[in-house]
């Protein structure tokens, strides 16, 4: 988890299936020991002098000790006596698994204080559900909902502890709505602050820890494939802010869905259809290669007289798409695809001098967020839809995958 501090020290952006909230304090583990993020935590590689990595790993140490006064915090709170409240903590503090995991950079020390936090913090406000919206009442409450929002920024697993408060504050409120004594509009303002502390709270923190993140990560790094295109415009070094916005004809482009999770048409000489060996594979593959760059040229018929110019892409016009490393067109037909029984088939065949009827595609421009004028095709910001001249059918990707032939496209 190292290399993820370094990351918002040095300002690359990474992409990762964890939350941020805990990544973001072993960052500033690193940064106040002094690491200036160029140092990764590559696997195996050696610490280089001026890493203090002994700082780093007593900072996850300190967080994960203090699970030990919030076990008995909790305990006091659930009406267990000093004795009991000492064993119960005793306990936490010999566990093995515990005394191992805070002595690394892991996420889990950091985690588990959250979740223990969480546990205290609706310990204490149950303690006090007697003194209703008094201020310990409040404070309580507002505690549990921020720890609440800590675990689940940290790793998806505190969702369990949210869903154990969750189930704690129905059941509460089940037998508060069945207490005859008790009238509609208190009922009504005890709905509210549980909404308000445990929903709002918690939402407000995750969304807090992603946005102090994006504000962090500002230049180019290995996960920003993932991202669209747009977010992708706003990274230092990126390729993408510093293209021209406008596309014409001899343009070199990339070409990905609108939707999130599919990568950019690729093809190579390599992976080619089992069926028919003249026909390479053209599919979504994720991360940006040399061999994801296609060439628009010009379908409409060449004339004698006719100079060159620089011609817009506009909504209506028919194009090829020439891949630029195999110098093959894309190109649909009659065959079905591999992993599907419907539909038809895109692949990358065909050379430059023979361009087959099968490699038009009709451009039609569906929105632009630009303030640029309207009818023209803009590199990021312009969605469009490719139609095949031929066929009629439209360019779409689907999240199956080719078999290990296909390189999994």
């Amino acid at each position: 988890m190292g290399r993820f501090g370094a990351q918002y020290i040095n300002g690359t952006f990474y992409h990762d299936l964890h939350p941020v909230a805990g990544k973001l304090l072993i960052g500033l583990s690193e940064y106040v020991s002094g690491h200036n993020g160029s140092f990764t935590y590559t696997s195996g590689a050696e610490y280089p002098p001026h890493i203090n990595y002994v700082f780093q790993r007593a900072s996850m140490a300190v967080i994960g000790s203090l699970i030990v006064p919030f076990a008995y915090r909790t305990c006091r709170f659930l009406g267990f006596g000093r004795a009991a409240a000492t064993m119960g903590a005793s306990f936490v503090l010999l566990d093995n698994a515990l005394c191992v995991l805070s002595r690394f950079i892991l996420l889990d020390p950091i985690l588990f204080c959250f979740i223990a936090m969480a546990l205290m913090g609706y310990a204490g406000f149950a303690r006090h559900r007697h003194q209703a919206f008094s201020a310990v009442w409040w404070r309580w409450l507002a505690f549990t909902g921020l720890s609440l929002g800590l675990a689940i920024s940290t790793k998806w697993i505190g969702a369990f502890v949210v869903a154990l408060v969750g189930l704690c504050t129905i059941e509460e409120l089940a037998i508060l709505y069945s207490d005859r004594k008790t009238s509609v509009l208190t009922q009504i303002k005890h709905w509210i602050a549980r909404v308000v502390c445990l929903i709002c709270i918690p939402l407000l923190v995750y969304l807090i820890s992603f946005q102090i993140h994006f504000a962090l990560l500002r230049s180019r790094g290995t996960g920003d494939y993932k991202m669209p295109s747009q977010f992708q415009s706003l990274q230092r070094n990126n390729v993408v802010s510093r293209q021209p916005h406008d596309v014409a004809i001899g343009s070199q482009i990339t070409i990905r869905s609108h939707l999130p999770g599919f990568g950019l048409i690729y093809a190579n000489e390599t992976h080619r259809f089992p069926d028919n060996a003249d026909e390479l594979v053209a599919a979504g593959m994720p991360g940006k290669q040399a061999n994801n760059w296609w060439e628009i040229v010009s379908g409409a018929a060449k004339k004698g007289n006719d100079t060159p110019s620089v011609r817009f892409i506009a909504d209506g016009d028919i194009l090829l798409l020439r891949h630029v490393g195999t110098k093959r067109y894309l190109r649909t037909g009659n065959a079905k695809p591999h992993n599907q029984g419907w539909d038809r088939r895109v692949v990358a065949a065909g050379n430059t001098t023979a361009p087959s009827a099968w490699d038009f595609w009709r451009v039609h421009i569906v929105d632009d967020v630009s303030p640029r004028p309207s009818g023209r095709l803009y590199a990021v910001t312009t969605r469009i839809q490719l139609t095949n001249k031929i066929s009629g059918c439209l360019l779409t990707a689907t999240p199956a995958q080719l078999p290990k032939w296909g390189r999994d496209m």
